[in-house]
């Protein structure tokens, strides 16, 4: 009960950070500042880089509250109800800065970026000088309006978020203080993802200690663009790869020279992991989601109650984790889960698990604070040995760990490194991502073996152009 309380406060945590957005918006411009609305005679005047607002004293703000600069001016302001609230919250900000974080908006609130960009498909409402889009939605519950746009000449990106009682005419009143002061610069934005450069690699070798790892780029057959970087998984069975993007998972044609979309499998839930065992059978898991038994691409079974699951390559037993050391070892029998309480002692927060048929790997903070290391249990959980760096110390992040024929191979996403250890645990040598994948600033989000016997490595970089961040797939062979 104490983990599930514990992981349920951290993920609230974690979407705090993130600034998510619950469900329920609309794109419209129904509600837009009123052509009526005049600025009060007796405003009150605010002068920044970027924008100059005229308003109401009804308004207010904290100097803490205001933030100027070269290349970001913003502030909130709000109409208090009582010590702690308010009636209406305005943040108005302007931005000097690539056009990325303005077409993740895009994303983010319901628009269709080619739409946009390619058949000016939704109205524009001018706040200020800059043409932007209105979407209506809610923040946590709470009514929200937004206004962002792009001023491309400038490389200005404008945002305006109005929480609580937004039709108000106050905020009308407040949008017809506001002029942005954007400078054309002549700038031209990247190209949009349609229109970039698609990643390419050639074949390489690389040294990493004794041994020579290659790598061979596998393109899919159409480019994946995404805009997240890092909750990306893959598995092979067969002649078919199985990869986890955005909670769908997706199935490829996999002949090892490239990955041919065949559809997407039905699910009932948003799913982020997935284990294939020995018998070509799929599992699939994510925090509050049913375990899920996935057989030639169709849902078989669903099992409740489990958080993140690996599986052993038999499909007897798992284990279930999210981030406390204090796990559960579940074994599968028909239509039943029995489960087990299992504790690593040693790790404070665990990020990945991967089994095998001996062995449990727990990749994780060590409780002694020396860092992020690799783990390694017995399958009754007794530690055997822990790996680290060249010098003893904590590695960056593991994100994909495997036994060899004579050692281990992890994929260290923070190092952008392929680190090989021997079967004594000893640090042997490391391959760097640009040489060994010709990539630029990568993210390595998973890995699986193939029925070759090499590592097929899902990655997500930038284009070279910016147009995208892609996600990218090798083989990784000589370990």
């Amino acid at each position: 009960m104490m983990k599930r309380i514990f992981a349920i406060v951290l993920i609230v945590m974690m979407v705090f950070a993130l600034a998510a957005c619950d469900g329920g918006s609309k794109n419209t411009n129904e509600t837009s500042p009123s052509n009526s609305a005049q600025v009060p005679a007796d405003a009150q005047k605010l002068e920044t880089n970027l924008w100059t607002l005229s308003y109401d004293a009804v308004w207010t703000y904290e100097e803490d509250d205001l933030s100027d600069d070269e290349e970001y001016s913003s502030v909130t302001l709000t109409i208090p109800e009582g010590d702690d609230s308010y009636v209406i919250s305005a943040d108005i900000s302007a931005s000097i800065e690539d056009p990325e974080d303005f077409r993740s908006y895009l994303d983010s609130y319901g628009f269709d970026a080619y739409e946009y960009a390619e058949n000016n498909a939704y109205d524009l409402v001018n706040i200020g000088g800059v043409d932007c889009l209105m979407q209506e939605g809610n923040y946590w519950g709470e009514p929200c309006l937004r206004y962002f746009g792009r001023v491309e000449n400038a490389n200005a990106t404008v945002l305006i978020v109005i929480m609580g009682e937004y039709e108000d005419a106050k905020v009308d009143t407040l949008l017809a203080g506001l002029s942005f002061n954007l400078t054309d610069i002549g700038n031209v934005d990247c190209p949009w993802p349609w229109n970039g450069e698609h990643f390419s690699a050639q074949d390489a070798s690389v040294k990493a200690g004794e041994k020579t790892l290659s790598s061979k780029w596998i393109p899919f057959d159409e480019s994946l663009v995404t805009s997240e970087t890092f909750d990306h998984k893959v598995e092979v069975v067969g002649d078919k790869a199985y990869v986890i993007t955005g909670g769908v998972l997706k199935q490829f044609a996999f002949d090892g020279k490239k990955l041919t979309f065949e559809k997407d499998v039905e699910l009932e839930g948003e799913y982020e992991y997935i284990t294939a065992d020995k018998n070509g059978e799929l599992w699939l898991s994510a925090f509050s989601e049913d375990l899920a038994l996935v057989v030639d691409g169709e849902v078989v079974a669903t099992y409740g109650d489990t958080d993140n699951v690996v599986m052993s390559p038999d499909g007897t037993w798992g284990i279930s984790y999210f981030t406390s050391a204090e796990c559960e070892k579940i074994t599968i029998g028909g239509n039943n889960i029995d489960r087990e309480p299992i504790t690593f002692e040693e790790l404070d927060t665990i990020s990945e698990i991967f089994v095998d048929e001996k062995n449990i790997y727990v990749c994780g903070y060590a409780l002694d604070e020396s860092g992020h290391k690799v783990f390694v249990y017995d399958t009754d959980g007794n530690l055997q040995k822990i790996l680290t760096d060249e010098d003893g110390e904590g590695l960056g992040s593991i994100t994909y760990f495997t036994s060899t024929e004579d050692g281990y191979l992890g994929l260290d996403a923070n190092m952008r490194e392929v680190i090989l250890w021997d079967a004594d645990g000893k640090y042997v040598g490391a391959a760097d991502d640009s040489d060994l994948f010709s990539t630029g600033y990568p993210w390595f989000c998973d890995g699986t073996i193939t029925k070759d016997g090499n590592i097929l490595v899902l990655l997500t970089d930038k284009r070279a152009d910016n147009s995208a961040m892609e996600l990218i797939a090798f083989t990784l062979g000589g370990f």
